[in-house]
């Protein structure tokens, strides 16, 4: 298929792109011999560097249009190496040409890799979905983008779950079943969704019915309004020019997102509520001896501000003793967060003090000890000390640290502990953002009191006040 027959289909928008196999096709079926060689390609194994096995593997398009079905006589074929699976249109009917190209195509993605492949083959000549999937996006943003596994897993779970309220798609409990593939099937439920069906309007009566649902609690409303913040903030980013340029799909018009406007965030600066010399009385007398991979946890999280992928991760080779500091840098096991994350960590003395003494009867590699090895797979959310993080998280909350994420408001209070001290700067260094908004607006608590001043006056005796006015009256008589 040319340039001209792959334009003329995509202005189909009413018909139906589909791809047939070649035993399928009617000229497989009046050509017995040929249809046989396919056929004995595929049970005879051949490898990909045989003709006769591409011959098997060549396929015939067909679409739909006013109701009648069209058959499109070049033939096309499927090619997938690596994880990733694309369709080239061969621009030829016949089938020896089009299997030597299948052919040709094929090895210049395994030696030179799919880019090469197609600026060689010309990327016109690639099959263009008019009418993509979720999953099609999906694919193509997973395999040009360049995120990181488990930043694009965040982006598409954020997605899926706008596409599922918008389209009333009913919660089941088999979506969190990843063992009998149950999350696949939701998944797949999902994905097969047409791109171009979620429009702006979908997304903004999703949006206000997720917080219309949060009730008329104003507590519960500014939660409700900061969660589809974070679904929106997640799954735009998948959209972005930085991403689309590198998609060959055709896009919807107007994107999903476009014109849709972020909830007020209202004050999320972080409040403290935790009394810190109590809290690490209690850690020193509850946690050192008893449980002490959990007393390390806290100290790093209190004491140092590390994220808890930093705690989970941190080796006893990132801590420089002479000099008090801990390395958050990266290692076989650990990638940071940022560049700014990817720094030192000024450290009390008395806290490297504590660590060397843990660190006397460790046995491994790793500041915390776990049974869990690091993970191989970076796309999904885990932590190798999980048990340990249950059980801090779970202490502190008997000790009244309330919030969402205990361990998180561990770091919160450190840099709100810095910022008293050494001043909003110097705390924004610490806690290692890339700017000093982020550290303003989340996580330093405003710890100095300033008042009128004016309190003392209500201790003084009162006495009776006669106004100027009345005075100068009373002279004149």
């Amino acid at each position: 298929m040319d340039r001209k027959n792959i334009q003329e289909v995509s202005k189909q928008k009413d018909s139906a792109w589909t791809l047939s196999g070649a035993k399928n096709t009617p000229e497989s079926s009046t050509d017995s011999s040929e249809g046989e060689a396919a056929s004995v390609g595929r049970q005879e194994g051949l490898a990909k560097t045989n003709i006769r096995y591409w011959k098997s593997r060549l396929l015939q398009g067909s679409y739909t249009r006013d109701g009648k079905k069209h058959q499109v006589k070049e033939w096309s074929v499927k090619i997938q190496h690596l994880g990733r699976r694309m369709t080239f249109a061969l621009s030829t009917t016949n089938k020896d040409l089009a299997a030597s190209k299948a052919r040709k195509i094929y090895s210049t993605i395994v030696s030179e890799g799919w880019d090469a492949a197609e600026a060689l083959f010309n990327p016109a000549m690639l099959v263009r979905k008019d009418d993509p999937s979720l999953g099609d996006f999906f694919a193509e943003v997973e395999s040009k983008a360049g995120l990181r596994p488990k930043t694009f897993r965040n982006y598409q779970s954020a997605l899926r779950t706008i596409v599922k309220g918008a389209f009333k798609i009913p919660e089941e409990k088999s979506r969190y079943d990843g063992r009998s593939g149950g999350a696949r099937e939701w998944a797949a439920t999902i994905d097969a969704i047409k791109l171009a069906a979620l429009t702006p309007d979908h997304v903004q009566k999703w949006k206000v019915a997720f917080i219309r649902a949060a009730g008329s609690s104003p507590i519960a409303e500014a939660a409700a309004k900061r969660t589809v913040n974070s679904y929106i903030r997640c799954a735009r980013s998948l959209f972005s020019n930085r991403i689309l340029r590198f998609i060959k799909l055709s896009m919807p018009n107007p994107m999903p997102f476009q014109g849709i406007e972020m909830e007020e965030k209202g004050n999320t600066r972080y409040r403290s509520k935790i009394n810190t010399e109590l809290l690490v009385m209690a850690a020193k007398g509850e946690l050192r001896e008893v449980y002490p991979e959990v007393y390390k946890a806290f100290l790093l999280g209190l004491f140092c501000g590390l994220r808890r992928k930093e705690i989970d991760l941190l080796e006893w080779k990132s801590i420089d003793w002479a000099n008090n500091q801990i390395s958050i840098e990266l290692t076989e096991h650990f990638k940071p967060k940022t560049e700014d994350s990817d720094n030192s960590v000024e450290v009390d003395p008395e806290v490297l003090t504590e660590l060397r003494k843990l660190m006397a009867v460790s046995k491994t590699p790793f500041v915390l000890t776990s049974e869990n090895q690091p993970t191989t797979k970076p796309d999904r959310q885990y932590y190798r000390c999980k048990l340990i993080f249950e059980h801090l998280t779970k202490w502190l909350r008997s000790k009244g640290v309330e919030a969402a994420k205990p361990i998180h408001e561990l770091r919160k209070e450190f840099g709100s502990q810095v910022n008293q001290r050494h001043g909003i700067y110097a705390a924004s260094r610490a806690l290692r953002h890339a700017d000093i908004t982020t550290s303003t607006r989340h996580y330093i608590a405003k710890q100095q009191r300033v008042t009128v001043g004016l309190g003392h006056l209500l201790t003084t005796p009162a006495i009776q006040v006669v106004p100027p006015n009345k005075n100068a009256a009373q002279a004149s008589t």
